[in-house]
């Protein structure tokens, strides 16, 4: 017997390989565009959804300036240049502590917070977008207020607050043991109000009048009410702590500038009446503290030289007393040269140490002991202390009359330097209180910026969207590295399967197919009501069932029989698609065909024909009707059919029967080509018996979902029993983007 395989497209057409390679990948891409387009889309809505419902964040920014040293005490400054801190550091630690937004969180009572009720899941949106509550009111329908109102039990629109309704809050004071708690507040007729906790009523009141309750601890007083009466917020009075956290949380200071001192302060929050004078409290107490405590040391100062000044002066008296009475004892007694010159440095030692007992005093409020700048103060006065003992000591080998003298006048003018010098440093610290500034300045003050800075709506959408477009790839790049599917005809011919036809994916058999549950099942099964042959002769995939036609003349020539076997290795590939319509298209050409559906499970050819399956092929062979009633005639001439007939107990043992061979060769007599289809290979053995009285047998292959394993199980099972396979039909094969080589273009051509 000579073998007439089809025409071999691939000699001429490029091989395609099963390794992922970039082309391939475009392929396999640009086949799946609708689902990425899809997949994006959708990202796309649910980013913008979800960017929309987000609160929209305001932001204020201030501009301070910090100065490395302010207005101080003189004697200070000259100590200040040996000093290593970094007081602007200092100052930004201040203006983030406790103490000063403490202040600024008590002032404002930001403690206190206030939420608007929204409508579930669109509300935020909803009110993002400008929906008020007549817009809403106008728009929804009947049934969804009557769901509404019966969910709430109260007024459809009551409870949700809408664009350009706003509560404020400016005292809510509660238990001890209710802070953090979440309240109703429900606005009534006539701007009143009440307060719920738990669905129990705690206050009733009225906008603009502090309403409270000293048994419970409650005092709320409303200041302000936008919103329609039955409108409900949620109230609840945090901790300080927490409300500090928030507050720390949406400040933040950027620097202006390398080492400028310049700092921009801005604060971000979805309260855009509040985020101004929030700001504006924060940099004034900011501004306040640091002017104090500069203040606070030049008054320290003042109090330590006021509690000094008498001291010193009764010691100046007490000196200049004990001086005149021992001159007017010793008649007058003068000091030489030498001994003058000596007294005068004795009194220079005196006066430095005095000097730095005042910087000492100062210092041990600032630093401690151990810090560099007090240690360098000690090391000066101990080696002050040693100079002045050395002049001490040559102060005791003078004659006893001049040491006597020299002491009672060091004492004299040490305490009149002294004196002179706490009386200046006391005008000095007068004028330094008078004039202090502090070191920190306000450049620019608060202002509320134009529009929102979060949520980025575009941004966000667009990222929702390339992270669609990225799954999408994901998806398909997966499945494709995961499918061991047939794709093309060469992964057939390396099975030993010789490929036949490759039918491409009809786009217009879908229109022939609908869904329906047979009896005693519970999946849904595909059928197609008419033939495409018929309906549609100039389908691409109706042509390329007439070049299986042409190739299966040459095929069948030298064939024992006439019959032609339609199988395939599970179900849902298009066997009874293939067999129907190349029945049909064998019957345009002039042939007599008679189509047998041997599938008595779930054989559904009969839809095509638009007839029933009872009174068929179960039935003929369990002897209940003749051949004459099994037949049945087709609107095509030329085309007879035999349906399965009622489903039997024992499909398989019907086939076995020697009535179901005399009825195939008394059909082989009648008529030019006898087409059986059969049920799958693999799921049940009627195919194996159907294959060894058909002459010819062809696997139904279907594209993209028949892995290679499947198709060797099939043939194997069908050669175990006699049975061999002349070869594939690849069928439902989808026009790749790379269509315009290989078999896809033999198909374009053949359809032009």
């Amino acid at each position: 017997m000579t073998h007439f395989p089809p025409p071999p497209s691939s000699s001429s057409a490029p091989q395609e390989s099963d390794d992922l390679n970039l082309r391939k990948l475009v392929d396999t891409l640009s086949d799946h565009r609708w689902l990425i387009v899809s997949l994006t889309g959708i990202f796309l809505l649910a980013g913008y959804f979800y960017a929309s419902s987000q609160p929209r964040i305001y932001q204020a920014d201030a501009l301070v300036q910090i100065e490395s040293r302010g207005s101080n005490l003189a004697f200070m400054e000259s100590l200040g240049e040996q000093q290593q801190s970094n007081p602007t550091s200092a100052e930004l630690e201040i203006l983030q502590s406790r103490m000063v937004m403490g202040a600024t969180a008590e002032r404002l009572d930001l403690a206190i917070q206030v939420e608007p009720r929204r409508l579930p899941l669109v509300g935020d949106f909803l009110v993002n977008h400008g929906v008020n509550q007549a817009w809403f009111e106008g728009i929804t329908p009947s049934f969804m207020r009557q769901w509404l109102a019966s969910s709430e039990d109260s007024d459809w629109d009551n409870p949700y607050v809408w664009a350009g309704e706003s509560l404020r809050v400016a005292r809510f004071d509660v238990p001890d043991e209710n802070v953090g708690t979440e309240h109703v507040l429900r606005l009534q007729e006539d701007d009143n109000f009440e307060l719920l906790l738990e669905d129990q009523t705690l206050l009733t009141g009225k906008v603009g009048e502090t309403v409270q309750d000293d048994a419970s601890g409650y005092r709320i007083f409303v200041s302000r009410a936008e919103a329609h009466p039955g409108a409900e917020f949620k109230l609840q009075r945090n901790s300080t702590l927490s409300a500090l956290s928030d507050l720390k949380s949406r400040f933040e200071i950027l620097p202006r500038g390398v080492e400028s001192g310049v700092y921009e302060l801005t604060l971000s929050g979805a309260d855009r009446d509040q985020i101004q004078p929030t700001l504006d409290t924060l940099t004034g107490v900011f501004l306040t503290q640091n002017v104090q405590r500069h203040s606070e040391e030049a008054e320290n100062q003042i109090a330590f030289l006021n509690e000094q000044i008498p001291q010193v002066s009764e010691q100046l008296s007490d000196a200049e007393g004990m001086l005149n009475d021992y001159r007017a004892q010793r008649d007058s007694v003068d000091l030489t040269f030498e001994t003058q010159n000596l007294l005068t440095r004795v009194v220079e030692v005196e006066n430095q140490l005095s000097e730095l007992t005042l910087r000492e005093a100062d210092l041990a409020e600032r630093y401690r002991p151990s810090h560099p700048n007090y240690q360098t103060l000690l090391r000066q006065r101990r080696q002050l202390e040693d100079e002045r003992a050395q002049l001490n000591a040559q102060v005791d080998e003078l004659p006893e009359t001049q040491q006597e003298v020299l002491r009672l006048t060091r004492d004299t003018q040490v305490n009149q330097q002294v004196y002179v010098q706490l009386l200046n440093q006391l005008q000095e610290m007068r004028l330094v209180k008078a004039g202090t500034v502090g070191n920190v300045r306000i450049l620019d003050a608060a202002m509320l910026n134009p529009g929102t800075i979060a949520p980025r709506v575009p941004l966000i959408t667009a990222v929702s969207g390339l992270l669609g477009a990225l799954l999408a790839i994901m998806l398909v790049v997966v499945r494709l590295l995961l499918s061991r599917a047939i794709k093309t005809p060469e992964q057939l011919e390396e099975l030993g399967l010789p490929v036949y036809a490759t039918l491409p994916n009809s786009g217009e058999q879908s229109g022939l197919t609908e869904r329906i549950r047979p009896r005693r099942s519970k999946k849904p099964q595909e059928v197609f009501r008419g033939l495409l042959a018929v309906t549609k002769p100039d389908e691409i995939a109706v042509e390329a069932l007439r070049g299986l036609r042409t190739s299966l003349y040459f095929a069948m020539l030298e064939s024992d029989n006439n019959r032609l076997m339609i199988t395939g290795a599970s179900p849902g590939v298009g066997k009874s698609f293939v067999a129907a319509n190349l029945a049909a298209v064998c019957a345009q050409a002039g042939q007599k065909v008679l189509l047998i559906d041997a599938d008595m499970r779930r054989g559904h050819l009969h839809h095509a024909f638009h007839g029933k399956g009872v009174k068929g092929l179960s039935e003929l062979l369990a002897r209940r009707i003749g051949v004459e009633e099994a037949i049945r005639h087709s609107d095509l001439e030329g085309l007879d059919y035999v349906s399965r007939g009622s489903v039997p107990p024992n499909p398989s043992e019907l086939l076995m029967q020697h009535s179901f061979h005399d009825f195939l060769e008394s059909m082989s007599q009648r008529y030019d080509l006898v087409i059986v289809d059969t049920p799958p290979i693999l799921a049940v053995t009627d195919a194996t018996v159907v294959g060894k009285m058909a002459a010819t047998s062809l696997m139904v292959v279907r594209f993209d979902c028949n892995p290679p394993g499947e198709i060797k199980a099939a043939k194997r099972r069908l050669e175990n029993a006699g049975v061999r396979l002349k070869g594939g039909i690849l069928n439902g094969v989808k026009k790749p983007t790379s269509s315009r080589h290989g078999y896809y273009g033999s198909y374009l051509y053949a359809y032009r």
